[in-house]
């Protein structure tokens, strides 16, 4: 086998910039991906195995099942390379025996947009809400602190709670310090709009509407913190790098008839309202889009039925049994957003529907590699059929003696077709490349390109393969 080592000037990288459209609808709390439904497998219901308007990450368990296929997870095998699982503990990795499996997990993960309403004073009542959980648990618990292991820390730097002590909590259970630690975390809530606070404000040259906490020339102030937020949260598999400037596109229907549309009509991230036309609210900003990190963060409060067929009906948003008006504040309501279906007011949800539309942005790294077949190279193979083997085994066979040592002349397979009997032409050294192998430093190999049509490699003929990778 002949290897090649490439070149300065046999490798190129370059990018492709891609923007691929991307649509999510949503009625009766359900969302749809770019308008694909359900599509029936042999063995599942949908076969990607997600729900209906999410995308499988990794495209794994496509049409497959527990009960009649199985279903593939990710595991790992301790073993001499001592790797393992970030959650899993150094005291639970050193315990397991070599050859055992540490941890496994499952597929499909899935991904789709997600919405989550945030009422007034949200960031006070989580604080209150913390305290009061914290409080709950140090008196309940009789003021005993959470232990830690022999060492305060594991090796990734995380406090290394004790899995022995036991300490009866909050709901009468008994639990161990990393136990306990593990439930105080679900139990504590997290603000999503404040942790996007510098995410907001870096954009503030932009707009006064990126301020998280901002003046406007008309009067009036607002905190995120304080004020009723929509946020609506897009995963970067829909988008790659970053949502593309100017293409966010949301519009909110009402009994089928179009209530509002917002925009980004000056490409600044402010999403207007611009229909319909002479409606309530045109005109106005009534959220922003974070492209960079797909957020959008929506705040207009308006009444968007004050015309039309549908004015002043209500539905029950919250499911709460209080019905209310339609403004951006109820945007894609039902979409993950753990809110149950249906309610008890003056209407229900299912007479709203909405889209949200965009193109995103992503550059790929595209490595081309120049692989040259020079002249009078690469004329032998190593391939067993590149030897005829019209005669014996013995034929390919050594003789040792005493007095002697001889190896045959191994005839080359006659490829070369001729319309003359028993033609005498000069014999000619000639291959076929069907296949390239890449290779890495130590010689392993790292990937194999077929090329369509085997090409003839005679002795005066030279060629380049150009060899493209999109990584």
């Amino acid at each position: 086998m002949s290897f090649y080592k490439f070149t300065e000037n046999d490798l190129f990288v370059n990018f492709l910039s891609t923007n691929p459209s991307c649509k999510f609808d949503v009625y009766n709390s359900q969302v749809f991906y770019n308008n694909l439904g359900e599509i029936t497998g042999a063995y599942t219901l949908n076969t990607p195995n997600v729900p209906v308007g999410f995308v499988s990450l990794y495209e794994l368990n496509v049409d497959r099942s527990t009960e009649f296929t199985g279903l593939i997870y990710p595991f790992i095998t301790k073993d001499s390379s001592l790797t393992t699982f970030k959650t899993v503990s150094t005291s639970d990795f050193y315990s397991t025996d070599y050859g055992t499996d540490i941890s496994s997990s499952t597929y499909p993960l899935s991904s789709s947009i997600v919405r989550e309403f945030f009422e007034e004073n949200h960031f006070a009542a989580m604080r209150t809400y913390n305290t009061t959980v914290l409080n709950d648990e140090r008196t309940l618990s009789l003021g005993v602190a959470m232990s830690l292991q022999s060492g305060d820390t594991t090796g990734d730097g995380f406090p290394d709670y004790s899995t022995t002590d036991t300490v009866t909590g909050t709901d009468s259970v008994t639990r161990t310090s990393l136990d306990r630690y593990e439930r105080l975390k679900g139990l504590l809530s997290s603000s999503h709009i404040n942790s996007l606070k510098n995410s907001i404000n870096v954009k503030s040259f932009m707009s006064p509407h990126f301020r998280y906490s901002a003046s406007f020339s008309d009067g009036h102030s607002r905190d995120l913190d304080d004020a009723a937020v929509n946020l609506i949260s897009v995963p970067s598999i829909f988008y790659g790098s970053e949502i593309q400037r100017g293409t966010m596109d949301l519009k909110y229907y009402l009994t089928g008839t179009l209530i509002g549309q917002i925009k980004d009509e000056n490409h600044n991230g402010e999403l207007i309202q611009v229909g319909p036309e002479g409606s309530t609210g045109s005109g106005s900003v009534a959220g922003i889009v974070l492209y960079e990190q797909g957020f959008v963060i929506l705040t207009g409060s308006w009444d968007l039925q004050t015309t039309g067929p549908s004015a002043e009906a209500q539905l029950n948003y919250k499911n709460n049994g209080t019905a209310f008006t339609s403004s951006w504040l109820f945007y894609a309501a039902g979409a993950n957003d753990r809110i149950p279906t249906d309610g008890h007011g003056a209407d229900t949800r299912a007479s709203a529907s909405y889209s949200l539309a965009f193109s995103g942005s992503s550059e790929v790294p595209i490595v081309t590699m120049l692989a040259h077949a020079r002249k009078g190279e690469l004329n032998y193979s190593n391939n067993p059929t590149y030897l005829s083997r019209s005669t014996t085994e013995g034929y390919y066979s050594s003789v040792t003696s005493s007095v002697v040592y001889s190896e045959p002349d191994l005839a080359v397979v006659n490829i070369v077709s001729s319309s003359f009997n028993s033609p005498t032409a000069s014999f000619a050294k000639e291959t076929y490349i069907s296949k390239i192998g890449l290779y890495d430093k130590d010689k392993n190999l790292i990937g194999v390109t077929t090329v369509a049509k085997p090409v003839k490699k005679t002795e005066d003929r030279e060629f380049t393969f150009k060899i493209k990778l999109d990584i």
